[in-house]
């Protein structure tokens, strides 16, 4: 069978995501579970079920959601009912919302799919410098799919960047992602292991190691990214003790990530607990002391 992977957007005209206009990819399935992820459709590594309140409307479908669902996970008292934890995503409900109240998160997609709808955007590339960056979600966890999709974009002279969170096997890495990269996003969020524990669900140091050979080895321009989370890792115990790491790897430069809060209206959607709740910007005083303690 023809390889797939299992994605949750696919994003056009980037200009964020590395150099030129670009399209990203957001693959599903992340290692790490932060309590600020700004991604949060994106963590699971099933499909999940999305259900938005405001737009159901029983006069206008009957409640045909109900009927259809295989495993009695929704229910009318008042309004539709979703019971997250028993559905098995078999997607019936979604064929038959009108509304769009019920819409899957996350999808199949097979390489050569991918490629086609990639390959449509290859003009601005080529004008711009651009090229394909794959995010998520943790591009890692589908490794065996990027490895293939990557070294296909190479063959094509298509530029590829990374969106990485560092939690992966570097042998396995070194061998099927590294050769057809052509820039690296890494993100150090946390320096401290206890605190990396508590806000992310795993150790940092495999992401700390992994970081550290690939600065050594130098093979491909490596970046490392600093979200700025208030409270967590903006901390100056936290920054300043990133700044010594990259120094002693003889690296000068980061990219200071600000907090954006648009994230969270995505939870109740999901139906996922609050972890992190702050809902402003950060204010520039707040960024200038963030960069003071870097340096």
């Amino acid at each position: 069978m023809e390889l797939q992977a299992l994605i949750f957007d696919i994003k056009r005209d980037c200009s964020e995501d590395g150099p030129g206009i670009r399209t990203t990819v957001f693959l599903k399935g992340c290692p790490l579970s932060c309590h600020w992820c700004q991604n949060p459709e994106g963590q699971n590594k099933r499909l999940e079920l999305s259900f938005q309140a405001k737009r159901c409307d029983p006069s206008v479908c009957g409640l045909a959601c109900i009927s259809q669902c295989e495993v009695a996970c929704l229910s009318f008292h008042n309004t539709l009912q979703v019971d997250f934890d028993h559905c098995i995503r078999c997607g019936a409900c979604f064929e038959v919302c009108p509304t769009q109240a019920l819409t899957p998160v996350g999808y199949f997609i097979t390489l050569s799919e991918l490629l086609y709808r990639i390959s449509i955007d290859a003009p601005f590339y080529k004008s711009s410098g651009g090229g394909v960056t794959l995010s998520g979600g943790e591009v890692t966890a589908q490794m065996p799919f990027a490895h293939a999709l990557l070294k296909t974009l190479k063959k094509k002279g298509i530029h590829t960047a990374i969106e990485t969170c560092g939690f992966f096997n570097y042998a396995n890495f070194r061998k099927l992602i590294l050769p057809y990269l052509d820039l690296i996003y890494f993100d150090l969020k946390l320096i401290d292991e206890a605190q990396s524990i508590r806000y992310t669900g795993q150790s940092n140091r495999l992401i700390l190691e992994n970081f550290r050979q690939l600065a050594n080895e130098r093979d491909v321009d490596v970046v490392p990214r600093i979200p700025l989370i208030p409270g967590i890792t903006d901390r100056p115990e936290n920054l300043s003790g990133i700044s010594d790491f990259l120094k002693s790897l003889s690296i000068s430069g980061a990219t200071l990530m600000p907090y954006n809060p648009l994230w969270q209206d995505k939870l109740a959607l999901l139906n996922l607990p609050e972890k992190y709740a702050r809902k402003t910007f950060m204010s520039d005083e707040e960024k200038r002391t963030c960069i003071g303690w870097f340096n």
